[in-house]
């Protein structure tokens, strides 16, 4: 009977044990889900495999279902799955810098994840399943045969094959040892690295290496490091020691071009470097804004050292905070160079904040690409990033976010140059809320976020009230001197106005006194604006060799308020000569003034610097050359008495007095046309439409028969016709000083002098 039951329960067992365990798949946010129904409890095991993973159970494996494990999932995480054909067990092969973690959800159903990143410390599944003991196997970058499966069905779930790889050490070893197959030595391993052959047929997997290396390196995911040289004595180096290998380290991936949109993380800079995080870089958490600053230093510097004098790592990393807090940056690098013996791991972030509440640059340039970051990386890139430039991205709202949560008091310090570097990268919009941000606060705002409301007004047009901002810092010393002459510099050349030479000394003294500065440049600029508006133009010029960038501004300044004498000094070039690249408004002023001193020629080479000049300026130059042709084509299309007048100019010019007749007839100017009829010779015309006194001449000089008192019957003689030709001619004598009575006196010649500027 027992050996019945037997029977029996094997008979029902066997249907279970053959049918095909089924394999399903699902991608998330972060991870990939493997799901394998068994329909029955099992004992079962993961751990790490040369591809991946190896899932294996203690009984014998049935067969798998794999043929619809990819119909929702790609290949980012999952790079093949199969049953190997020795073992039956599962393999899974990974194509990520992933982890699987792996759970029983009810008896019978094992779930496998597939997670981004490196694995938990101290996961079990990270270790081979042959030998528990051994270290987790990582991935290997010689290539080694992979089994695949032999079956339709489970070829059908492996989408991806790898090609055909090398192992160039094997090469290596045949070159050094020839024919002979024994097993390589140590010695041999080291010298088939050192003298690996330039084998051509190696090359294309080398560039493949290298570009999926680089590629990790520009995502953050690999990190290189060159090699350090032995330590040890030559004599005990071992042949490993003598060539040592660069190591690389894969991290976990920020991001990858297969993930579906939505799961992007968002700590990437604009260059796909990672952001620092915002838990390093929140400032108003250093220190407390509501108690006596005195009192919170002096207790933090009280615990800098513990027993022995050793020093307090935690402490020394509150005080340093503590001084970034209150602004103070020499004094927190100070603390850092006092304790470098014992460096913390954030303090290439305290020192490159030090450098920049201090108005400085940060020699690390550590933000620079983080300004399109998500977090408060974005404000200190945007004063610490030097290769900024208007148009690259920046995320405004992090920066207006993290500006909002600094304290009152580092608000107020580095808000004028935040707003001063936004204004310069074309985002007014945030300097403006920026700026809200400190002038709404309660207490006295002081002059540097005057000034900094005065650069404001500058930007949008009203110069005045900058002028005056800057008039009133100037009437209050401080150390704000040098910026309120800055702004007032900047405010009068916008207004086109004229200086004091006082300005020009005072920013000489103060540019003595910044030289090497991060304020040199822009004093040393405002100190070239005041020497033009107080009329050094010769110094004014000079100093464009170094700040090349401001002469549209020293230039528009001559146009329009050197004299005569000064300006044609520098306008006027050699014909050879190029004109000054300055920009199109400033290049019409100088033509414009040029042409009204009756020197087109040099006006002419001025204009051809501008890439869309106005119309009426190439025609007024080109008209002042004596050249019409020129000037009719610029004049096309348009009308306007001034267009009019420019046309009539230039058709005089060409000695076209019929088409002067006709634009003279449709401006309504019937005298002048009557006077280019004449000058046309078109009597018949003037004679019919002309007017007085052109009409009563036109009308005898256009006659063909000579009038006659006799019959027609009577004989009419040579005498005769004599006669009233010497009657025609004294009539028309008579018209013709009719008509120069009537015309007004020519115009009294006066020397060319300028043309008022418009």
């Amino acid at each position: 009977m027992r050996h019945l039951w037997i029977a029996l329960l094997s008979m029902m067992a066997s249907p279970a044990l053959a049918d095909p365990v089924r394999v399903t798949s699902g991608e998330h946010d972060g991870f990939t889900r493997l799901v394998f129904e068994y329909g029955r409890p099992v004992d079962w095991q993961l751990g790490r495999s040369l591809d991946g993973y190896e899932l294996r159970l203690s009984e014998q494996p049935p067969p798998y279902d794999l043929t619809n494990t990819f119909d929702l999932i790609g290949t980012s995480r999952l790079a093949a799955i199969w049953a190997d054909p020795d073992s039956g067990q599962v393999q899974i092969g990974l194509a990520c810098a992933c982890h699987a973690i792996p759970f029983e959800f009810r008896p019978g159903i094992i779930v496998i994840d597939l997670k981004d990143g490196p694995p938990p410390k101290g996961s079990s599944f990270e270790t081979a399943l042959d030998d528990t003991s051994a270290a987790p196997i990582e991935p290997q970058l010689t290539a080694r045969p992979r089994p695949r499966p032999d079956s339709p069905d489970e070829a059908a779930a492996e989408p991806a094959k790898t090609a055909a790889q090398y192992d160039w050490t094997a090469a290596a070893y045949a070159n050094l040892r020839g024919t002979n197959t024994d097993e390589p030595t140590p010695n041999d391993t080291a010298q088939a690295q050192s003298l690996l052959p330039p084998d051509p047929g190696l090359q294309p997997l080398r560039e493949e290496i290298l570009h999926q290396i680089a590629r990790g390196a520009s995502q953050g995911v690999v990190d290189m490091a060159l090699p350090k040289p032995p330590e040890q004595p030559a004599a005990a180096r071992t042949p490993e020691d003598n060539h040592p290998s660069a190591q690389i380290r894969i991290g976990e991936a920020q991001t990858s071009v297969t993930q579906k949109e939505g799961t992007m993380v968002r700590d990437l800079g604009a260059k796909g470097n990672t952001c620092i995080t915002a838990e390093l870089l929140a400032v108003a958490d250093w220190g407390d804004e509501t108690a006596s600053f005195v009192d919170q230093m002096a207790s933090l510097r009280q615990g800098l050292s513990g027993e022995f004098d050793q020093p307090d790592r935690e402490a020394i990393a509150r005080a340093i905070q503590f001084q970034l807090f209150l602004g103070f940056g020499a004094e927190a690098r100070q603390l850092l160079s006092a304790f470098a013996a014992e460096p913390h791991a954030n303090a290439d972030v305290w020192r490159a904040i030090s450098h920049l509440v201090d108005g400085e640059k940060d020699p690390q340039h550590l933000f620079q690409g983080q300004a399109a970051c998500a977090g408060p990386a974005a404000l200190w890139a945007v004063l610490g990033d030097p290769e900024l430039v208007p148009g690259d991205p920046i995320d405004s709202g992090a920066v207006r976010l993290a500006f909002s949560g600094l304290p009152l008091h580092l608000r107020r310090l580095i808000g004028p140059q935040l707003v001063e570097r936004l204004l310069a990268l074309g985002q007014e919009e945030t300097a403006r809320a920026l700026k809200d941000a400190i002038t709404r606060a309660p207490g006295e705002v002081g002059q540097a976020v005057a000034l900094m409301d005065a650069a404001l007004d500058l930007r949008t047009g009203d110069a005045s009230s900058a002028e005056q901002t800057a008039t009133a810092v100037l009437a209050d010393a401080g150390p704000n001197q040098p910026e309120a002459l800055i702004t007032l510099t900047e405010a009068r050349i916008a207004q086109n106005l004229p200086m004091s030479p006082d300005i020009a000394l005072a920013l000489r003294a103060h540019l003595s006194d910044h030289r090497g500065t991060a304020l040199e440049p822009r004093l040393h600029e405002a100190l070239i604006l005041a020497e033009a508006a107080s009329g050094n133009f010769e110094a004014a010029f000079a100093g464009l060799a170094d700040h090349p960038q401001r002469g549209s501004d020293v230039w528009a300044m001559a146009a329009n308020l050197a004299p005569d004498e000064t300006f044609l000094a520098f306008a006027v070039l050699e014909r050879s000569a190029s004109a000054p690249v300055v920009d199109q408004a400033t290049a019409a002023m100088i033509t414009r003034r040029l042409v009204g001193l009756g020197l087109p020629e040099p006006g002419a080479q001025w204009l051809s610097t501008i890439k869309d000049p106005d119309p009426l300026l190439v025609a007024e130059t080109a008209i002042k050359r004596r050249d019409g042709r020129a000037a009719l084509p610029a004049l096309e299309g348009q009308d306007g008495e001034v267009i009019t007048s420019l046309k009539l100019q230039a058709l005089s010019l060409l000695g076209s007095d019929m088409p002067q007749a006709e634009l003279l007839e449709q401006a309504g100017d019937l005298s002048a046309a009557s006077a280019a009829l004449a000058r046309a010779g078109a009597w018949d015309r003037l004679a019919q439409n002309g007017q007085e006194p052109w009409k009563g001449l036109a009308t005898k000089v256009a006659g063909t028969e000579v009038p006659s008192d006799q019959p027609s019957d009577q004989p009419y003689g040579p005498l005769a016709r004599g006669h009233d030709l010497a009657l025609a001619g004294a009539e028309t004598r008579v018209a013709i000083e009719t008509l120069l009575a009537a015309l007004p006196p020519p115009p009294a010649f006066t020397p060319a002098g300028p043309t008022p500027l418009p």
